[in-house]
């Protein structure tokens, strides 16, 4: 045992010299399987960052050990599922983060979660976090200060390793006796140490603050050094303490690096935009974002080995993931921990790839959510360059496989319009649909969604496919354009036209349930709700479409909005085989007929604005009269106004904002084509 010289001891004869939290930490996860892998624990350590501790690293390296003040504390929530959104939303208001897993504890095998073998994995495990001094919980939780610590600044950061060191019974705290150099027929023993004659030993110090053992007396004496000065064991003087901070830590690196995304259709591997990045070791903890090339650069330096988590969310989306019976994990962002760097912490490179054995593979979650946060960046581009209202800020987006329909997709935005309820239709429609067969999840999600959940759901999309042919980049993002053009809209119309417009499609889908109901999910045209949805998602369709031209012009996968074989489809061509089209998303539209006979939804107008802005329809293969040309995405966009709630009070909006346009006698030509 060492005798802090503040009166407290720190056992290092039963601990392992290595105190690193990572150092022998393997992966278990594995990102082309389904199967969702526990963190394996070890020992719990010693934590060097107690006060104690941290006062005595200070002095041993020369400092006044009143720099070791509290400013942080470890604590950690244990939240009911109710509570755990609210703890989510006032700790990321506040800048911390939240982790599963207990910070001072060896890390065997790094996986999926952590969960406390003492809670039921459906219900919320112990949450971690590092919080300043004056931090105040939310009320009526569960919450435990586990330990007040001190972080050295980041100039200091030797002051972390003589503290590992004096926690690890490592170091710089030698206990075997060296030759004198002036003497070599007498031993010395290292600094906090004496030798005891009885024992022939180096022992520790048994000296209280204040106090320091005198080997010509045999005893501890009182220190008599003046103030600003310390009591130095190694020259046996008072020395002035050091004002200058220390040489840098051996391997002490600021993290940087790039997060990319593979894109299948150009090729390339494009940079995730402006995902948060969480640096932590040990309850050093600092987190950044992506810039818009996905490359980030911390500011502070961390020792040894770092964890470096991706999560994705931002102040434009937070993207949340099914999670199967672990249903509270569904309340945070998808995240994915990149790896645990040493040497290489200044070049942190990591791709998110596509695999295309299933769309269930783990990796899938993480490279969709890649997808889908560049196309919320990149839709918000093109609302700039083409003159139409971005969606509102913080979005939450649910991304699943578990969908009743391939590729199915929603976006009621119960979350901006603080929707007291969540029907059952919807969260088995786009949410755990094909779960009902095998588990019990609809029933535990539909109650999840519609109490705990529904102020965090705004958009929900499907990602599984049936044809893996078709899980391609262009089509994810094409669906994400789509939706998050409905989002405009609303901030466009506002509350009133938006409710209206999401409870006929609700309704509609509650009529008619299942993937077997070709009306599901628009109904059938004829009812009061499909005025509302021909026009909501005919601007839908357009953008998501056109702007999928716009970032795959030449090399989109083949796209299909019909049944019937009126447009070519997927099924038509095998995998990696161009379809006979050199810009399959501006043809989809183009080609698009309005009077097919298998199309049970071809009362929506999915071509119509972009007849508007192109220079002429194919009569041959649509048979719709367009003759109209000129119109842009703003003027399009502009007409759909909150008191235009179906087609033809969208073409008179249309042409009443719009006198000069040339080609406006033949609007009445191309709307009749359409059916209006």
């Amino acid at each position: 045992m060492q005798n802090s010289p503040f009166g407290m001891k720190t056992s290092s004869l039963a601990l392992k010299p290595q105190s690193d939290i990572y150092a022998n930490t393997s992966f278990t996860s594995n990102d082309t399987d389904s199967v969702e892998t526990i963190t394996v624990l070890g020992n719990q350590l010693p934590n060097p960052y107690l006060i104690p501790n941290m006062r005595q690293a200070y002095l041993n390296l020369g400092y006044d050990p009143n720099r070791a003040v509290v400013n942080d504390l470890y604590v950690r929530f244990l939240p009911s599922l109710t509570q755990l959104a609210t703890l989510d939303s006032v700790m990321d208001s506040q800048g911390y983060e939240l982790f599963d897993t207990p910070m001072d504890y060896e890390v065997i095998s790094e996986g999926d979660y952590y969960q406390d073998p003492s809670i039921p994995d459906s219900l919320p495990t112990w949450q971690y976090a590092v919080v300043a001094p004056d931090f105040v919980a939310p009320s009526g939780m569960n919450y435990q200060v586990l330990a007040q610590i001190h972080i050295p600044p980041d100039d200091f950061t030797a002051v972390e390793t003589e503290a590992e060191s004096i926690a690890g019974g490592g170091g710089a705290m030698a206990q075997q006796p060296q030759t004198n150099s002036v003497n070599p027929n007498v031993l010395q023993c290292g600094a906090g140490y004496h030798w005891d004659y009885s024992l022939m030993k180096c022992v520790p110090n048994e000296c209280t603050y204040g106090y320091h053992w005198d080997n010509g007396q045999q005893q501890c004496v009182p220190n008599t050094c003046p103030a600003g000065y310390y009591w130095s064991d190694l020259d046996g003087t008072c020395k002035p303490y050091n004002t200058t901070p220390p040489a840098p830590a051996p391997y002490a690196q600021i993290p940087k690096g790039c997060i990319t995304v593979t894109d299948n259709n150009l090729g390339t591997q494009p940079g995730v935009r402006q995902i948060r990045i969480v640096a932590k070791r040990w309850f050093k903890i600092e987190r950044t974002y992506t810039n818009d090339n996905g490359c980030f650069n911390l500011t502070k330096h961390f020792k040894n080995k770092v964890k470096i988590v991706a999560k994705f969310k931002n102040q434009y989306c937070n993207i949340r993931g099914i999670r199967g019976l672990m249903l509270w994990q569904s309340l945070y962002a998808v995240r994915r921990t990149l790896g645990v760097y040493d040497g290489n912490q200044n070049n942190i490179v990591f791709n998110f790839d596509r695999f295309t054995t299933s769309t269930n593979q783990k990796g899938n979650r993480y490279w969709v959510a890649a997808t889908a946060n560049n196309a919320v960046l990149e839709h918000r581009d093109y609302c700039s360059q083409f003159g139409f209202s971005g969606p509102p800020l913080n979005l939450n987006i649910y991304i699943t496989d578990w969908g009743i329909e391939a590729g199915l997709a929603s976006t009621p935005l119960f979350g901006k319009r603080y929707w007291s309820n969540v029907p059952s239709s919807f969260v088995n429609t786009f949410l755990v649909g094909l779960a009902s067969n095998s588990v019990p999840l609809v029933g535990w999600y539909i109650s999840f969604f519609s109490t705990i959940a529904r102020t965090r759901l705004d958009m929900a999309v499907d990602y599984h496919i049936n044809d893996m042919c078709r899980f391609s980049s262009d089509h994810i993002k094409e669906t994400f354009y789509h939706e998050l053009s409905h989002a405009s809209q609303y901030n466009q119309v506002g509350d009133t036209w938006y409710t209206n417009f999401v409870n006929a499609e609700l309704d509609e889908a509650a009529a008619h349930p299942g993937a077997n109901d070709k009306y599901n999910p628009y109904g059938d045209g004829h009812s009061s709700n499909s005025p509302i949805i021909a026009l909501g998602e005919a601007w839908g369709y357009h953008m998501g479409h056109f702007l999928a031209n716009q970032t795959y012009p030449t090399t989109a996968s083949p796209q299909s909005e019909q049944v019937g074989g009126e447009t070519w489809t997927s099924t038509m061509y095998s995998c990696g085989f161009s379809p006979n089209s050199t810009a399959p998303h501006a043809d989809v539209l183009e080609n698009f007929v309005p009077n097919s006979s298998t199309d049970p939804f071809n009362w929506i107008p999915k071509g119509l604005m972009w007849d508007l802005i192109d220079n002429g329809e194919n009569f041959t293969v649509s048979g719709v009269n367009d003759q109209v040309s000129g119109y842009t995405i703003n003027q399009v966009f502009t007409a759909l106004q909150s008191d235009v709630s179906s087609i033809p009070q969208y073409k008179a909006k249309l042409l009443s904002q719009n006198p000069g346009n040339p080609t406006n006698s033949f609007i009445n030509n191309l709307f009749t084509s359409y059916g209006y």
